[in-house]
């Protein structure tokens, strides 16, 4: 299997209209309602510089993968919407794009990660604690919608 490449793109692309497409659909079909506007109400211009940054991976000309991170606040960032296409996964591509969300985090300031997840999304939730990621609080403190988890990305070489 060809390396993938993590490059920065826009998050409004067509390749990663595509995912975003292609991942609402999983979840629709695990049966998640999707009450949100793009990437849990965050636009396109929030994932750009200097406030944010989007990857897209790529193996060859073939997009596999993308996420978003962008500043809530001075030193916190926030990880949005990580997706991997299922031909590229179970190779530690997502490990590597949450890596490097985290390196654009802190590449833009923060010294904090933040991000949410839904708690059907058990996947997900294994690899952001396995990362690092401490659960901090649920949803409204609703049982059914989903956790934040925050990461200290300490100071990194800029």
């Amino acid at each position: 299997m060809a390396e993938v490449s993590l490059v920065p793109a826009a998050a409004d692309s067509p390749e990663s209209v595509r995912l975003l497409a292609a991942y609402e659909a999983e979840l629709v079909s695990l049966g998640v309602t999707l009450n949100h506007g793009w990437a849990g109400g965050v636009t396109p211009e929030q994932l750009a510089a200097p406030y944010g940054a989007w990857l897209v991976g790529r193996r060859g000309e073939q997009a596999v993968a993308c996420g978003g991170v962008r500043l809530l606040s001075p030193g916190v960032c926030e990880v949005k919407r990580m997706y991997v296409d299922p031909s590229a996964r179970g190779a530690g591509l997502a490990r590597r794009l949450l890596t490097a969300l985290e390196q654009a985090g802190a590449g833009l300031g923060a010294t904090v990660a933040r991000l949410d997840t839904g708690r059907d999304m058990a996947p997900a939730v294994a690899l952001y604690r396995s990362s690092g990621y401490v659960e901090i609080e649920d949803y409204n403190h609703n049982p059914d919608a989903g956790w934040w988890f925050e990461k200290q990305l300490g100071d990194r070489q800029r």
